[in-house]
C-alpha cells in the first residue's frame, strides 16, 4: 500500500488542488465561448464569427516571443496570481460589455492571460510530481480536462437561457478567480535559474530545444501536422453529416459528443504509456487512428461508421496530444521549459488558423467527403514517416539524448 501511494500522482497534496482547478477553468472556458457565440452570433454575420474565433488564437501566437520569458524569469507563484487575475477582469469585463470592438478587445486580453498561465503551470508540474510522473499526470490533466470541457459545453447553454450571456461570463471569471486562489495555496514554486550558455529569451531557446532534440524534431511536426488535419476536417465536418449524410442537427452533436469522450480516454490511456519510446509509439498510434478514421468518415455510408470514425479520431487526438505534451515536458531543460511549452502552445495555435483556411479552402474545392479523405491519407503517411523513424531510435539513444 505505502509503494501505490507513493507511486500515485494523487499522493501530491499541491496535484490534488491543481487538476481539478485547472479542469474547472476549462469548463468555465467551455461555457464563455458558447455565451460569446450566442452573443457575437445574434445580430452580426460569419465575418464577426470568424473575429471572435481569431481573437482567441492569434494572442497566443503573438505571445511567444515574451510569453515563455515571463514565465522563465519569475517566480511560479506571482506569474500564476497576476496571469490569473488579468484573466478574471477580463471575464468580469466580458459580463458587462456588449458591443463587437469591446468583446474582441477583451478576448485578446483573456487569451493573453492565458499563454502565459498555461506554460507556467506546465512547466510547474513536474516539480510537484517528479519527472517520472510527468506523463502520468499529464494524460489524467487531459483527461479531466476533456470531461470539464464536455460539461461546459452541455451547460453553456443552459446557463445563457437562465441567466443570460453575463452570468455565464460570470461563471467563467469565477472558475478564473478559483484557479488564483489554487496558484496562492500552492506551496511548490520554480523559481527563475540565471541563463546558460548566453541564451536570450524569446521563441527560438523554445523552437531551439525542439529542434535540437533528436526525437521532438519529428514528434512535435507530427502533432503541428494532426492540427492541420483535424481542424481542417472539423470546418467541413458539419457539411458531411447534414448533407452528404442528410443526419440531423442532433446526430451531428453526437458525433461531436463521439469524439470528446473518445479523446478523453485516450489521454487517459496515453498518461499509462512508459518512457520515452512508448509515448513515441502512442503519437505514431494516435497519428494513423486519426488518418484511418478521417478516411473512414469521408466513406461513411451510415452514421453507425460515421460514429466509430469520430470515435476513433478522438482517441487517436486524446493519445496524441498527450503523449507530445509529455515528452515535450520531459526532454526540456527544465530552466527553458516556460519557453518551450510557450513556443509549442503559439506555434500550434498558429497551425490551427492555417487549419481554418485551408478547410475551408479545400471544402470549395473537392467537397466535405474528399477533405476527410485527403487529410486522412495525408495524416496516415505521416505517421508511416514518423512509426519507420521510431523503428530506428533505440531505448539506449531515447536515454541518452533526454533532458
Amino acid at each position: 500500500m505505502k509503494q501505490t501511494l507513493q507511486t500515485s500522482i494523487w499522493s501530491h497534496r499541491d496535484i490534488r488542488l491543481v487538476l481539478p482547478a485547472r479542469a474547472l477553468s476549462y469548463a468555465g472556458d467551455s461555457i464563455a465561448l458558447i455565451a460569446l457565440m450566442l452573443r457575437v452570433s445574434d445580430g452580426h454575420g460569419p465575418a464577426a464569427v470568424t473575429a471572435l474565433l481569431l481573437a482567441f488564437a492569434v494572442p497566443t501566437v503573438a505571445t511567444i516571443p515574451f510569453a515563455g520569458r515571463i514565465v522563465d524569469g519569475f517566480d511560479s507563484r506571482t506569474v500564476l496570481v497576476w496571469s490569473g487575475l488579468l484573466q478574471v477582469v477580463a471575464g468580469v469585463g466580458l459580463a458587462f460589455v456588449h458591443d463587437l470592438v469591446n468583446t474582441l478587445l477583451l478576448v485578446c486580453v483573456l487569451q493573453v492571460g492565458q499563454a502565459v498561465a498555461g506554460p507556467a503551470w506546465g512547466a510547474l508540474i513536474p516539480r510537484i510530481v517528479g519527472e517520472q510522473l510527468v506523463g502520468r499526470t499529464t494524460g489524467t490533466s487531459q483527461a479531466l480536462i476533456g470531461v470539464a470541457t464536455l460539461a461546459g459545453s452541455a451547460a453553456g447553454g443552459l446557463l445563457v437561457g437562465a441567466a443570460g450571456t453575463r452570468g455565464a461570463l460570470l461563471v467563467d471569471a469565477g472558475s478564473f478567480l478559483v484557479l488564483v486562489l489554487v496558484a496562492r495555496m500552492v506551496q511548490t514554486r520554480r523559481r527563475p535559474e540565471p541563463a546558460k550558455d548566453g541564451e536570450q529569451g524569446g521563441v527560438m531557446p523554445g523552437l531551439r530545444a525542439i529542434f535540437g532534440d533528436d526525437l521532438l524534431r519529428i514528434l512535435v511536426p507530427a502533432l503541428w501536422l494532426f492540427v492541420v488535419v483535424g481542424e481542417a476536417v472539423n470546418v467541413v465536418e458539419v457539411f458531411l453529416i447534414t448533407r452528404e449524410l442528410g443526419l440531423g442537427p442532433s446526430l451531428y452533436g453526437a458525433a461531436g459528443a463521439a469524439t470528446g469522450l473518445g479523446a478523453i480516454a485516450g489521454a487517459w490511456y496515453s498518461g499509462r504509456l512508459r518512457a520515452d519510446l512508448g509515448r513515441s509509439w502512442g503519437i505514431v498510434a494516435g497519428m494513423a487512428a486519426i488518418g484511418g478514421s478521417c478516411v473512414l468518415m469521408g466513406l461513411a455510408g451510415n452514421f453507425v461508421t460515421l460514429m466509430i470514425g469520430a470515435t476513433t479520431i478522438g482517441v487517436g487526438s486524446g493519445m496524441l496530444n498527450a503523449a507530445t505534451s509529455a515528452l515535450v515536458v520531459t526532454r526540456s531543460a527544465e530552466h527553458v521549459r516556460g519557453r518551450v511549452i510557450a513556443a509549442l502552445n503559439g506555434t500550434v495555435r498558429s497551425f490551427s488558423i492555417l487549419a481554418l483556411l485551408l478547410g475551408g479552402a479545400a471544402g470549395a474545392l473537392l467537397g466535405p467527403r474528399a477533405t476527410f479523405v485527403t487529410c486522412g491519407i495525408a495524416c496516415a503517411a505521416a505517421a508511416a514517416v514518423a512509426g519507420a523513424f521510431v523503428l530506428r531510435v533505440k531505448d539506449s539513444e531515447l536515454e541518452a539524448v533526454s533532458h
